[in-house]
């Protein structure tokens, strides 16, 4: 493809991202399915074209409001006007070639003359705008991270790393680095979780013998750490009461030893979304654990919940958020997020609180977590939580840490019970991880 193809196929991207609320990558990645015709090169390219407007969007349009277009902010002039910002020749990208956009007409070419020379970066920007944040929620979070606001936020538009969870239950993490490596995949052990590697690139791992055999799945170092904060054992009964796809769920499944057959422990995958819980079924396929989870859709009026009150050690509840933690990968859920928006998570995650909470058995815990930076959605929920049920307390997450992580140290959390991981601080996406208990 020629750069103005590219271009050409990065606007309909940029442009199909802002009308409709799928996440990103499921837009971009349905274009590539199809168009198999598009090489490695070309898809990298397009990728890092829409990718990068998406992470530079507020500097964008704060810029072409500042030369008087900021009313008709169309893909194809936040297209142009990041190809100017960047010095590249308008001509390569805009010049009516097959497959490309068309030559700048009269307006455009106002537009570029009116940009040329300037940088994305610009001292007179707001501090929201440098950080590529809506002024409401800069506002929430300044008060978070104080002094490392800048440093945290502008992490949030970098390009996160690609971490894989071993399957320790099955290999090493050391034998899985070798075979990743023998696939010309090239990792290293992560520092905080004992079961993680880090990839120096994003690869393929789909087609590698450790994928393929279920050795190895792609996990945030953030979420195996919640995984192992869970503290599951073989002979738990452990419910994953927001399961999702399944990530976390068969992480506590590797440490409850479920896939040998000899664990004597029961583990169930919940979520409200039987979709969702039916995309875990190819991964618990390739991990051997296929009959071994059972999967339940949340309906409190169903039978499923009769009898089950009080009876679980351990439950994980990684609650629906705004997801504020994962900007790096979802850049687009900035602009979409509102403060009504909020407002209903946070109602949703109370309910989801109480409910998950009459599952866990005296003496049981139940982790709260989110992978959200909002106070909001984090240390205020817990804060209601704990003022309506007395019968929790919480337990210090350097406590918790120290008995399911040996292998790391906690990370210093100062005088908070709660774990904060950032992008910036952590290299992980952000998380925050809240270890509770009933009392017995």
């Amino acid at each position: 493809m020629t750069p103005a193809a590219r271009t050409e196929a990065a606007i309909y991207l940029l442009g199909k991202i802002a009308d409709e609320r799928r996440p990103a990558d499921d837009i971009v990645r349905a274009w590539f399915q199809a168009r198999r015709f598009v090489g490695a090169k070309d898809r990298r390219a397009i990728r890092e074209r829409v990718y990068g407007c998406l992470r530079r969007l507020g500097r964008i349009d704060w810029h072409l409001t500042q030369v008087a277009f900021g009313k008709d902010k169309t893909a194809r002039l936040r297209i142009l006007a990041d190809v100017v910002l960047e010095g590249s020749d308008v001509t390569e990208y805009f010049n009516s070639l097959p497959h490309g956009p068309g030559v700048l007409n009269d307006v455009e070419d106002a537009l570029a003359e009116a940009l040329k020379d300037k940088t994305i970066d610009d001292e007179a920007q707001p501090g929201h705008v440098q950080v590529e944040l809506p002024k409401w929620l800069s506002d929430k979070l300044k008060p978070i991270y104080g002094g490392t606001f800048m440093a945290e936020m502008m992490a949030m538009n970098t390009t996160a790393p690609m971490d894989l969870r071993v399957a320790l239950g099955r290999v090493s993490r050391d034998q899985a680095q070798k075979s990743l490596g023998k696939a010309g995949v090239k990792c290293y052990l992560t520092e905080m979780s004992p079961m993680g590697l880090t990839l120096e690139a994003h690869s393929d791992i789909a087609r590698t013998p450790a994928f393929k055999k279920g050795f190895v799945e792609v996990q945030d170092e953030g979420s195996q750490v919640l995984s192992l904060l869970v503290g599951a054992k073989a002979h738990m009964q452990v419910v994953d009461y927001c399961a999702g796809a399944g990530g976390k769920t068969l992480a506590i499944a590797d440490r409850m030893g479920l896939s040998d057959g000899h664990s004597k422990g029961r583990l169930v995958a919940s979520d409200i979304d039987a979709g969702r819980l039916a995309r875990m079924d190819k991964r618990l396929h390739r991990a051997k654990l296929t009959d071994k989870v059972e999967q339940q859709v949340l309906d409190p009026d169903a039978p499923w919940y009769a009898g089950q009150e009080g009876t679980f050690d351990r439950v994980l509840v990684d609650a629906p958020c705004t997801g504020s933690g994962t900007w790096r990968r979802h850049p687009e859920q900035k602009k979409r997020l509102t403060e009504e928006r909020l407002a209903e998570l946070m109602d949703l995650q109370d309910d989801v609180l109480a409910r998950s909470s009459s599952l866990v058995k005296p003496g049981g815990r139940m982790i709260y977590a989110t992978c959200s930076l909002l106070r909001e959605e984090n240390e205020d929920r817990l804060d209601a939580f704990l003022k309506d049920h007395t019968d929790f307390f919480v337990v210090p997450i350097q406590t918790a840490w120290a008995e399911t992580i040996k292998k790391s140290e906690c990370p210093d959390m100062g005088e908070s019970k709660y774990l904060r991981l950032t992008p910036h601080t952590h290299d992980t996406d952000g998380f925050f991880v809240a270890v509770l208990e009933r009392k017995n």
